[in-house]
């Protein structure tokens, strides 16, 4: 089968957590989500400790916000930034999940290399072997 496929399915990957993705895969804003995981700042705290400006900070929180990784809360008139575990957790396991294929995702597939004619082909012919190192002797 030599078929290409324009947008491969990406089983688990809904739209909240490519927003997820997309906002922490800016260098700046993974530092951020790093501080935040040791509990909640204000936009003061952040730039203090990483360094930035507080227009800059502000940005990206709000960027981190509207992606639904952050929770805030008020007190008075300062903003307490905090991470949003659940949501934090749900990109956790879509990670593990597109990084871990399964033998179903696997035969779902429609590449040539893993698709349905996968059982027919002997499992071992697409596996490099592989000689075995050599014991070394101290």
């Amino acid at each position: 089968m030599n078929t290409k496929i324009p947008n491969p399915p990406a089983n688990g990957l809904t739209p909240e957590i490519m927003a997820g993705f997309q906002a922490i895969a800016e260098p700046t804003r993974a530092r951020i989500v790093a501080l935040l995981g040791h509990g909640e700042h204000c936009v003061c705290d952040v730039g203090d400790k990483l360094a930035l400006s507080p227009a800059l900070v502000s940005h990206h929180l709000r960027a981190l916000r509207d992606s639904g990784l952050l929770r805030e809360r008020r007190s008075g008139r300062w903003v307490y930034y905090s991470l949003d575990l659940e949501a934090l957790e749900r990109l956790r396991a879509a990670v593990n999940g597109l990084l871990t294929p399964t033998d179903e995702t696997a035969a779902s597939c429609l590449c040539s290399d893993c698709g349905p004619e996968r059982a027919s082909r002997p499992a071992a012919s697409s596996r490099p072997t592989f000689a075995a190192f050599p014991e070394v002797r101290s």
